[in-house]
């Protein structure tokens, strides 16, 4: 119940129909615990329910961990996301777009949230380079661990695009190696980030690596 996809989406909706069927067979027996096992199999039906309707991220491995990027998760994505074992959400949305919505729904499901707000989709600002640094490492931390990080902004492209790519260049891939990868995450954000803010993570590289 804890960690619902260890597999495929439909290989967790098939267990979860199996252990239901168990359980409501153990429900038989004079020695069960009906109370216990009648809220287990409730539970179980629900996250089947939820299996169902789920809206899967696209994952993909970066270092030991997970990455997926997309747009402004509603409260029914960021249960999906807790379904999928996300660990956290890196929110780049500023505070007057309602990140600390975002927040409070990470709260709610028990996932840790990262913030660095960008108020457009412009570069961040050269006293905010160092900021950024420590989130890059943060994250790398994180993927080290095992960890599976879901990137937004709004639209999930502009902003999420740049600070990605600008990511994934800071761990080591090469520019071909981003760019690939950028693809592989999400055809769209890659399409649409446009190539001068792919650009100013490659212009930057060498400063904030000095900064690590």
């Amino acid at each position: 119940l804890k960690k619902p996809l260890e597999s495929s989406v439909e290989e967790a909706s098939e267990k979860a129909k199996q252990l239901i069927s168990g359980l409501q067979k153990l429900m038989q027996s004079d020695a069960a615990d009906k109370k216990v096992i009648g809220s287990l199999i409730g539970r179980m039906k629900s996250t089947e329910k939820n299996l169902q309707s789920l809206e899967p991220a696209d994952w993909v491995k970066i270092v030991d961990g997970h990455l997926a990027i997309g747009h402004r998760p509603s409260a029914k994505l960021v249960a999906d996301l807790k379904l999928q074992n996300t660990t956290h959400l890196l929110t780049l949305l500023s505070e007057s777009e309602g990140s600390g919505d975002i927040k409070s729904l990470c709260k709610k499901f028990d996932l840790g949230w990262l913030w660095f707000p960008m108020k457009s989709a412009g570069s961040p600002a050269q006293e905010r380079w160092q900021e950024l640094v420590d989130l890059f490492k943060e994250m790398e931390s994180i993927l080290k661990d095992g960890g599976k990080i879901y990137v937004h902004c709004s639209a999930g492209i502009h902003r999420t695009g740049m600070i990605t790519f600008a990511f994934l260049r800071f761990i080591g891939l090469s520019i071909e190696e981003a760019e690939t990868k950028l693809a592989e995450l999400r055809p769209t954000t890659s399409e649409g980030v446009g190539e001068d803010r792919m650009e100013w993570g490659n212009s930057v590289l060498s400063q904030l690596k000095s900064l690590s």
